[in-house]
């Protein structure tokens, strides 16, 4: 069971989270990130053009110092917006620094305006991240790799030092228009490429037979392909009533088809203290069932 970090822009209050919700025992701590915003892009929900996105290698790093035992999630991760050798250079240092603590989520993302600032075209951002993972894993457990692809061509390349492991690499997918549910093409990719899919927190407000069945789907067309996969279902704590979320997290548990449960608690809103206060309620009334 983990939770995500709320916006904070504060770094004493971003060490301050991190800390308590290790203490208190959640397993993982999720976050997203953006690289850059423009006031043209359509937010809808309870975003906006000015909330404190923190850059994920940047912010992981940080997290790596102020934490020591958490599981740092990168929930999700614009990798189509860099060159994969960056990529995995920097998800290197991250983990080995952090001493194995690394679980890369990934994406497409979403966000046009902010794909054409950083020079990435919006209508090859699938193919590149189909290209990305192989090749990151290549650079993490090869001395020297050479690749000669559609978007990026390296000769020999090395980064060094590498991670202890090759660094399990998640993929995300859905749409807010969807209810943060994913297409059938999110689910095939991370049964492809991934070591597990996690769903966006509004698929959170609805733990029922539509996202078993998603999940159903994962683990089938894993099956198909030789593989295995994890999957990570959310608790959105503001649209379940508290006294319900320890029996969403037994059922998640029960039905043998998700094996991390995270909050959706990122976007409530609120001081620290006030967010610190909501996860440690959290614990108090579900920690039986984790």
């Amino acid at each position: 069971v983990g939770c995500d970090l709320p916006y904070f822009a504060d770094p004493d209050d971003i060490a301050t989270f991190a800390r308590a919700a290790e203490e208190l025992g959640y397993h993982h701590l999720g976050f997203s990130e953006h690289l850059a915003t423009s006031h043209s892009t359509d937010y809808t929900g309870s975003f906006s053009s000015d909330d404190p996105w923190h850059e994920a290698s940047t912010l992981l790093a940080f997290l790596s110092a102020v934490t020591s035992t958490i599981e740092l999630n990168t929930a999700m991760c614009l990798v189509t917006l860099r060159h994969p050798v960056l990529v995995a250079k920097q998800k290197a240092e991250i983990d080995l620094l952090s001493r194995g603590r690394l679980r890369r989520g990934v994406s497409v993302g979403w966000n046009r305006e902010e794909q054409l600032a950083l020079g990435a075209d919006p209508a090859t951002r699938a193919r590149r991240l189909d290209e990305t993972v192989p090749l990151l894993r290549r650079l993490w457990t090869e001395d020297a790799v050479s690749h000669d692809g559609e978007f990026f061509r390296v000769d020999g390349v090395g980064i060094h030092p590498r991670p202890d492991r090759t660094i399990p690499v998640w993929i995300g997918g859905g749409g807010l228009g969807t209810g943060g549910k994913p297409l059938d093409l999110s689910p095939r990719r991370a049964a492809r490429l991934g070591d597990g899919f996690k769903f966006m927190a509004p698929t959170g407000s609805d733990d029922g037979p539509e996202g078993d069945a998603v999940a159903e789907r994962l683990h089938a067309y894993a099956a198909d392909l030789g593989r295995t996969i994890e999957v990570e279902a959310r608790l959105v704590t503001q649209m379940t009533l508290a006294d319900q979320w320890a029996s969403v997290i037994r059922r998640y548990r029960e039905s043998g088809l998700i094996t991390h449960v995270g909050l959706g608690n990122r976007i409530v809103g609120g001081p620290v203290e006030s967010q610190i206060a909501l996860i440690r309620d959290l614990v108090d009334r579900t920690h039986e069932e984790w």
